[in-house]
């Protein structure tokens, strides 16, 4: 099934609360699947990509851009530069990991890190 930008929404909101504590990683996947009908092992990845960016770690699973962009972007605005640089290093981190699977390579997340990083140097 694919992720949508709806069903990305919806997990944002979830995983902002693992990350705060205030509900364990099974409530929240629960909480994910329930709300936006995404399955529960996609909710599962969605909570680790992004506590991993919370914390600037590497990350195994991908998801598509449209939903690396609005976490970076929502990361940004809701918790600050701190944070936002984090989920760039992590996403780095995701792109190079990839690389070396010998499957191809990031070029879609590779250039919106790019760009991302040139609005906090131009900013």
């Amino acid at each position: 099934m694919r992720i949508t930008l709806e069903m990305s929404k919806g997990a944002f909101i979830v995983a902002k609360k693992v990350f705060l504590e205030q509900k364990t990683r099974t409530e929240g996947k629960v909480e994910i699947n329930r709300s936006t009908g995404m399955n529960e092992g996609s909710a599962q990845a969605f909570i680790t990509i992004f506590l991993a960016m919370m914390s600037g770690e590497a990350y195994k699973r991908a998801f598509n851009n449209e939903t690396n962009k609005f976490l970076l972007e929502n990361i940004r605005r809701e918790f600050g530069e701190k944070y936002f640089h984090n989920a760039l290093n992590a996403a780095q981190k995701h792109v190079d990991y990839y690389a070396t699977l010998g499957k191809g390579n990031l070029s879609g997340l590779q250039s919106i890190i790019n760009e991302m990083r040139l609005s906090c140097v131009v900013s």
